[in-house]
């Protein structure tokens, strides 16, 4: 092999110089077994100079230059090449099915694997991996099931690779069961299979999972990589679990990974989502080289906590040091816009995102729009918005409905429900919202109808939760459930603290209490909400001045956002909670909120 390079070598220096026919073909045969041997097109490109002047129509030669080229992307070339062979051998359908995959012509890539059965040529390993690629960026589970049979077929399921690729592909197309199913029965696991698996999980929504495979990882001597952590931390974030989120930290910084830009967007992401805005700066303001991830987790995690000037200065920051935005980007400089009230300054960014950026708005901006103007009471703006749009789903005309709760707003909301109910006759959330309206506006028979026909169609309310974290482990609440083992110290610590709270003035708020029921037992229900009891719980159970951090399902309601206020101050600790819009940072009787929300 070294005295075939050298001639390779020899070649590369002196693209004028000619090999022999002898020297050609060894060094072809030495190619198929090593084709890393050329390193550049440009040498793909002189290797096939020296195959067309010693025997340009040997299929074997001709093939070699199909694999050399598909090595470096170059379709056109490959085609040219593969469109000479009348029979092409197996090699050149490889090479043509990975160079067709590489590229992302994924149609042509699975054709072509069909053409080389039907040629009676017998794919090997190799292949497989590409036409699953092919598969999964297609989402076409089917045909992925179909493949998955021929690899069985061939007797290519113990293969380390094709089964990361079967893991990957299942997982892409959200048959995460099946992805599972194929891991467990993978004798031998490497650090991508696992890397496959638990992103898999992650990245359709079963987190729980993910964290449990990564574990498993751990005890099994798998050592993780860059790719597992970054695989991982998204889980963190979104199950909130900030002391995990810690220790993989620590990992991460043990293992030398911390200077990883992809690990520490991650972070920073991570950090954000679990009230720890602070943190996530630190981490951004060390990463060298950021890209375009990590300055939009940053943009977008001071967006979710309602720092929206910082946001937008991290975004004209992010533009002077030569990154265009994504459309990712513009979601979060939106959402900033919106969650502080910036109307002018989120049309300038809605308007010129097309002309300045070459983006198309999608749904994702049109929902930060419409929210954006619903919550600033501009509900006919949003209306007008929301209109403009092709085909405006349930989810977008639900944010109008939501205001219109707020703004109380009844005309309104019956012509968005009337809206939402023609794409999603389902929406539960929307039917919910209705209801409410209905009985804000004291309308109890309406209110009722809404009610009854969500029973006759079988359609159930989710109940409003809240969770907190305290010692590895996440306590959750609902209202008035008494399946806490400490339900009753809870009730004792609320007592307490309501008797405080009226000390220090507070009055509740009955008006968002839409039962048909007296003020003395809308009093009652309110002090129940699940995020008090979480607070309760959790002042009880940390050390005194500990920040209590409380996650909740749906938006917190007026009088508990005064209640929290009021015990933040009481008991002399910050306290974070996160609805389903943003973060509410409570300190010393404030919210960083400012009273929008």
């Amino acid at each position: 092999m070294a005295s075939t390079l050298g001639v390779l070598e020899a070649l590369l220096r002196n693209p004028g110089a000619i090999a022999t026919k002898l020297e050609v073909k060894q060094l072809l045969k030495a190619l198929l077994k090593r084709p890393g041997a050329i390193t550049s097109a440009s040498e793909a490109k002189q290797l096939h100079a020296q195959i067309l002047k010693h025997n340009p129509s040997s299929p074997l030669y001709t093939s070699t230059a199909i694999c050399v080229y598909s090595n470096f992307k170059l379709l056109n070339q490959s085609l040219l090449l593969f469109k000479t062979l009348q029979s092409p051998p197996s090699l050149a359908y490889k090479s043509i099915i990975k160079c067709y995959a590489v590229n992302g012509r994924f149609v042509e890539s699975l054709a072509s694997f069909v053409d080389m059965r039907a040629s009676g040529n017998t794919p090997d390993h190799s292949v497989f991996p590409s036409v699953l690629k092919a598969c999964a960026f297609l989402v076409d589970v089917d045909k992925g099931r179909e493949i998955h049979g021929y690899v069985i077929r061939y007797g290519f399921d113990k293969d380390l690779y094709v089964a990361s690729s079967l893991i990957n592909m299942y997982s892409r197309c959200a048959r995460v069961e099946d992805s599972i199913r194929v891991f467990k029965i993978t004798r031998q696991r490497d650090t991508i299979s696992w890397n496959s698996v638990i992103a898999g999980c992650v990245q359709n929504g079963m987190f729980d999972e993910g964290l449990r495979l990564f574990r498993q990882m751990l005890k099994d001597n798998v050592i993780p990589g860059s790719v597992s952590f970054s695989s991982i931390m998204p889980a963190c974030a979104h199950l909130t679990t900030l002391n995990l989120g810690k220790q993989l930290h620590g990992y991460i910084m043990r293992c030398g990974f911390d200077d990883n830009v992809f690990i520490s967007s991650s972070l920073v992401d991570m950090y954000a989502k679990c009230g720890h805005i602070r943190t996530a700066g630190w981490i951004f303001g060390g990463i060298k080289g950021r890209d375009m991830v990590s300055w939009t987790a940053m943009i977008m995690g001071c967006a979710l906590h309602g720092y929206a000037e910082d946001a937008i200065s991290l975004f004209e920051q992010m533009k002077l040091e030569g990154i265009r935005p994504n459309h990712v980007a513009i979601t979060a400089i939106l959402t900033a816009c919106s969650h502080a009230g910036m109307i002018d300054e989120g049309r300038r960014y809605f308007d010129r995102m097309t002309e300045e950026y070459g983006i198309r708005p999608g749904l994702e901006h049109y929902a930060a729009m419409a929210d954006l103007y619903s919550r600033k009471g501009k509900l006919n703006d949003a209306y007008q918005l929301i209109s403009t749009m092709t085909t405006p789903t349930g989810t977008i005309w639900s944010l109008l409905l939501s205001a219109c709760r707020v703004h109380k707003n009844v005309d309104l909301a019956e012509k968005v429900a009337s809206k939402i109910f023609e794409v999603d006759p389902e929406n539960i959330g929307a039917r919910v919202l209705l209801s409410n309206i209905y009985a804000n506006d004291g309308r109890w028979k309406e209110a009722a109808k809404v009610r009854m026909t969500m029973r006759n169609m079988g359609i159930r309310k989710n109940p409003a939760c809240s969770w907190i974290e305290v010692k590895n482990k996440i306590h959750t609440f609902i209202a008035d459930d008494k399946s806490h083992p400490l339900h009753d110290e809870i009730n004792i610590a609320l007592c307490e603290l309501q008797e405080k709270m009226e000390l220090a003035g507070y009055v509740a708020d009955t008006s968002e209490v839409l039962h048909d029921v007296d003020d003395e037992q809308k009093k009652y229900l309110l002090y129940g909400h699940s995020e008090r009891r979480a607070i309760a719980f959790g002042i009880m159970s940390t050390p005194a001045g500990t920040t209590i951090r409380v996650i909740k399902n749906i938006r917190i309601c007026v009088d508990c956002h005064t209640a929290i206020k009021l015990i933040s101050k009481i008991v002399g600790r910050e306290i974070v909670v996160r609805d389903n819009s943003r973060f509410h940072h409570f300190r010393d009787g404030e919210c960083s909120c400012g009273e929008y929300w």
